[in-house]
Formats: C-alpha cells, sequence, structure tokens
C-alpha cells in the first residue's frame, strides 16, 4: 500500500470514529437517558467512547507517520 493510501484509510477512520463518537454523545444526552429511563443505553454509549477514543489516537498517528514519510521524501527528492 502507498503513503497515500495509508493516509486516505487513516483519514476516513478519523471521519467514521468522529461520526460515532457524535451518535454516542447524542445518545448520552438525550431525553430518554437524562430522564433515567434508558440507561443501559447510555451505559453501552459512555463505554463505546473510550474505544472511539482510541482509535481516533491510531488514525491520528497513521496519518501523522504518512505525514512524516511524505516530508521525508521530498526531502530526499529535493
Amino acid at each position: 500500500m502507498d503513503i497515500s493510501g495509508i493516509a486516505n484509510s487513516a483519514y476516513t477512520g478519523v471521519q467514521t470514529q468522529l461520526q460515532r463518537f457524535d451518535e454516542n454523545v447524542n445518545k448520552i444526552t438525550s431525553t430518554e437517558a437524562a430522564a433515567g429511563r434508558d440507561t443501559t443505553t447510555q451505559d453501552r454509549a459512555l463505554v463505546e467512547q473510550t474505544e472511539i477514543v482510541s482509535s481516533l489516537q491510531a488514525n491520528a498517528r497513521s496519518l501523522q507517520a504518512a505525514s512524516e514519510r511524505i516530508g521525508t521524501l521530498l526531502d530526499v527528492k529535493a
């Protein structure tokens, strides 16, 4: 896989995780959850937030590594 493919994959991963994050925030702050009637969904969403943050960090590290590789390639060719 080339560097641009890795960067695109990481970028897509970041977008996906941010969407999941927003969806979970909506679940946590929903009227049902806030009223205490839907604690299972709220609890599950809170636990998933940790997973989402870990995935975001991994994708961000991949983007950073790809960026560094591209910078190295440009320096070598310049």
